[in-house]
């Protein structure tokens, strides 16, 4: 019997063709070690440049006042900044921190502009030969405004003009008359009161709190989870109820500037004698604010504490109050006794533009002034006028302050002064013993005890005619140096606006001199059917150095072509 050959598995395996990975595995790991050892041994031969810029592709805005370049690997600082170039050029400040190049500017960069940034050549700090050149591009946001217009189809409607895309849109349906208006800092929703125009006679019971998207603003960020959802701007025109008037009628009101409060006055539908500030924040009930009531008033931009007039001074007032507080809702944080009216705060918070009317000096009773207040406690009179402080703004910076006032104005009424009436005015520079009403005549005071020669100085002031003349000035806080810009026709209501690079003023005229020619009255009772409004816009600066001096200059204002009134510029 034969017996069988059991096979012998490590000879079969020893027999076994070697696979092409099997060889190329040990091949590839030997390159990559000498690679790694070349690296270690040489060093990156990678061309030092630029990794990030902060600024790429994005709508600068004015409080947007840095950007940042991030370097590959440590430069030498002067071969950057001699390289570095900026079309349209942007002054500024250069300052390192490691690999981090942040660039400051001098002032904010102009809306509506295109800017390219470019560093053709450097060195790297570790004298590597060689640079990778950087391009890059940003824009600022476009230049827009809303108004209420003033003529045709426009009339007592919000409307949106883009004055870099000449672009103009209707935002709030007909049939609705707006008021007040303020814009979210975001500028893609704009908050209004309005009025329904077959709505009851009575319209200030019936205004309402409204707000509107305008289709501008930053794209709202989406989570990368959430793949399906389109992003997008709301389309312009999407109104929504922010507060109504079943119970209370709204008044005057304020936008914080984080757009995350608003103050509003309201008055009881049932009791007059129920009215002051209330709060409305998004998604809570709206609350009073448990205070004396006041008059006019301001959001700080801090966007937590209000500046109330309460009686002839101001009161500065918490409005996050304590969660735990049982009697009042409110804290009293300030209260300033000799100012009766805040007219505008600067951005930083850190100053103040108040009113004084100077009541309790005889010999200025009858005159107003501007006071320039820090949150340290400084003081420093900028202005005083026998008329009145009708608005201010500070600029960008805090260190200018543009001011709208009323001149009071005299034409001697002698015979020869009335056929000279309107070419002798002059500024009345004496005291006067009366009060100046809004429409420039003077109202005597009841119960004042006056010697003949008192009298008879008296007659003599009465015999004369007087008017309010609107100019507008800039004041340079520091120095308290004064610049008149441009002499304004009489009007009885005039809106001015900064805008938010701080380049130009936009301001309304009255094209028609009626008394019912205001939002709350019947309309005009004729076939006029014209624009009653119309709008300028004011340069303030003639020269790039005069803008960076911080010195505006008198320039002719420019006629735009639209009818409205209550212009104001969008963040």
């Amino acid at each position: 019997m034969t017996s069988a050959t059991i096979p012998d598995p490590e000879n079969k395996e020893q027999k076994r063709k070697r696979q092409p990975l099997d060889i190329a595995a040990p091949i590839v790991m030997a390159l990559v070690a000498v690679g790694i050892a070349a690296m270690l041994l040489l060093g990156s031969q990678a061309l030092p440049g630029v990794r990030t810029f902060s600024w790429q592709d994005k709508a600068v805005a004015a409080d947007d006042i840095a950007f940042l370049l991030t370097f590959t690997q440590p430069m030498v600082p002067e071969s950057v900044e001699e390289n570095l170039k900026i079309e349209p050029a942007l002054p500024g400040k250069i300052s390192w921190a490691g690999r981090r190049m942040a660039y400051t500017l001098d002032a904010p960069a102009p809306y509506g502009e295109r800017f390219e940034i470019s560093l053709s050549e450097s060195k790297a700090l570790i004298g590597q030969a060689g640079f990778e050149p950087f391009e890059g591009e940003f824009v600022t946001r476009d230049r827009a405004f809303v108004y209420i217009g003033a003529e045709g189809e426009d009339t007592d409607r919000l409307v949106l003009f883009n004055l870099t895309k000449k672009e103009k849109t209707l935002l709030t349906p007909p049939g609705q008359i707006v008021l007040d208006f303020k814009p979210y800092p975001g500028r893609d929703r704009i908050l209004f009161s309005a009025v329904d125009a077959d709505g009851p006679s009575d319209r200030v019971a019936s205004t309402q709190l409204y707000s509107v998207t305008t289709g501008l603003g930053e794209l709202p960020a989406i989570p990368a989870w959430q793949f399906w959802k389109e992003n997008t701007l709301p389309t312009a025109g999407e109104t929504k109820l922010v507060l109504d008037n079943q119970d209370f009628q709204n008044l005057k009101f304020d936008l914080s500037a984080d757009g995350k409060t608003i103050v509003i006055q309201r008055v009881s539908q049932t009791n007059p004698a129920d009215f002051g500030p209330w709060v409305v924040r998004e998604g809570e009930a709206p609350r009073k604010l448990q205070t004396e009531p006041g008059g006019d008033f301001r959001i700080a931009p801090d966007s937590v504490s209000l500046l109330l007039q309460q009686g002839q001074g101001t009161a500065v007032i918490n409005l996050e109050p304590d969660v735990v507080a049982t009697e009042s809702d409110t804290l009293l944080l300030d209260f300033l006794p000799d100012y009766g009216l805040t007219l505008d705060i600067a951005n930083d918070g850190r100053s103040a533009a108040l009113v004084n009317f100077n009541q309790d000096d005889p010999n200025e009773r009858f005159t107003q002034s501007l006071f320039w207040i820090s949150n340290q406690g400084e003081e420093k009179l900028l202005l005083q006028t026998n008329g009145a402080i009708l608005s201010a703004q500070f600029d960008e910076s805090g260190e200018i302050l543009y001011c709208l006032v009323n001149r009071l104005l005299r034409t001697p009424q002698t015979d020869e002064g009335r056929e000279e009436a309107g070419e002798s005015r002059e500024e009345v520079s004496e005291d006067i013993p009366g009060e100046v009403t809004s429409e420039g005549d003077i109202a005597s005071d009841e119960g004042i005890n006056t010697d003949p020669s008192e009298a008879t100085e008296l007659v003599d002031l009465l015999e004369e005619e007087y008017s309010l003349s609107p100019y507008l000035t800039a004041i340079t806080v520091e120095t308290g140096k004064e610049q008149k810009l441009l002499e304004m026709p009489p009007q009885p209501n005039i809106t001015v606006s900064l805008s938010p690079d701080g380049l130009a003023m936009l301001f309304d005229e009255a094209l028609v001199n009626d008394a019912q020619n205001t939002p709350l009255a019947t309309p005009l009772e004729s076939d006029y059917d014209g624009p009653t409004h119309r709008l300028w816009l004011l340069p303030l600066f003639g020269t790039p150095e005069e803008r960076l001096s911080r010195d505006p200059v008198a320039l002719s204002p420019a006629e735009l072509d639209i009818a409205g009134r209550q212009p104001a510029w969008l963040p």
